[in-house]
């Protein structure tokens, strides 16, 4: 943890002094995000250690204090890094940048590591890793967390709505991204106070069908309903931004602790990680998928015609994981050994 974290610290150094070339920002930032990954990967592989001897009774907490972390760090970064590029200018933003990895390179010195004299072989790892995806306790929930992230989205499209066709400002943007950050914190607790003993086919049940009911809502704004209603376009985009990044949450909960509880003992990390990369590939096919059906409908970034039918179609590809609940029949709090 502590060689890559100086790792992304260096390149986040060269960053601004790179010559400006395609290939070699792109390669200095790969290098960066390299690094962190490695980081983030193994303090993931920590949490899954820990969040083993939680109790039924507990189950969840350790994930939830990690994420609400997340999002408080992501809330700062929003909130502070427009300001200190107004301020500062960008070469001056990524030479601060460069010493959050340091911070978390001095963090890990601290982090307890008890020294074993057993030796890990490689090829006992992956046979344990093999039978684990087999087992169907895993592999059926790892399908379904991917079905859900892998349904197309209209992400970018929505963006350039806003920003093209109801003329948001940055700042706007900004308030919005803000406020996304404190609703996940918000849902985070919820989570983690109310909702960590509801069973998992009933929480991705009802999380499911709410946030595919409010997405429906969408509609109005794109149609322009809102304005009937004397709704002002900005207004209405942030009551939604609210209610959906809300309901999403008590998607994203269930998932990550779900990953973590279906981790055999030995090989938590690797586990979890594989199934994280799972969402993560799920996540690259949904926007590609997206990106598709948006040039099928004839939308570009001043022609929305057609969005609401991308919107109607993305959202009833969305009723496809909420069909196959019965994925997670059988999977209890308790971890796999």
């Amino acid at each position: 943890m502590i060689l890559m974290s100086f790792l992304s610290s260096f390149m986040w150094i060269l960053l601004p002094f790179t010559p400006y070339d395609e290939l070699l920002v792109t390669f200095v930032m790969t290098l960066s995000s390299f690094g962190l990954c490695f980081a983030d990967v193994m303090a993931d592989s920590l949490l899954v250690e820990v969040a083993r001897d939680e109790s039924d009774q507990n189950r969840g907490i350790i994930q939830s204090w990690s994420w609400m972390l997340r999002f408080t760090g992501g809330l700062l970064a929003s909130g502070f890094g427009a300001l200190a590029y107004d301020k500062l200018g960008s070469t001056q933003v990524f030479l601060i940048n460069s010493m959050v990895p340091v911070c978390i390179a001095v963090l890990a010195v601290y982090i307890p590591d008890e020294h074993t004299v057993i030796k890990t072989d490689w090829k006992e790892t992956s046979g344990k890793l093999m039978t684990a995806v087999k087992n169907p306790n895993i592999y059926c929930p790892a399908l379904f967390l991917f079905l859900i992230c892998v349904m197309p989205s209209y992400g970018s499209a929505m963006t350039f709505f806003y920003e093209r066709e109801l003329g948001f400002t940055p700042a706007e943007f900004g308030a919005l991204d803000v406020l996304g950050f404190i609703v996940q914190i918000i849902g985070t607790f919820i989570y983690k106070k109310w909702l960590r003993k509801v069973s998992f086919p009933k929480i991705f049940g009802w999380a499911l069908f709410i946030s595919f009911v409010l997405e429906q809502t969408l509609l109005i704004l794109v149609l322009h309903l809102n304005r009937e209603m004397g709704i002002p376009d900005y207004v209405f985009a942030f009551t939604e931004r609210i209610v959906i990044t809300l309901a999403g949450q008590f998607i994203t909960m269930p998932m990550v602790v779900l990953g973590a509880r279906v981790c055999p003992v030995g090989i938590e990390g690797t586990l979890y990680a594989l199934l994280m990369s799972i969402t993560n590939l799920g996540g690259v096919v949904s926007s590609e998928w997206g990106s598709m059906l948006t040039t099928m409908f004839g939308i570009t970034s001043t022609n929305f015609t057609n969005l609401w039918k991308l919107m109607l179609l993305c959202n009833t590809f969305d009723l496809i994981p909420l069909g196959c609940l019965r994925l997670l029949r059988g999977i209890t709090g308790e971890m796999p050994i």
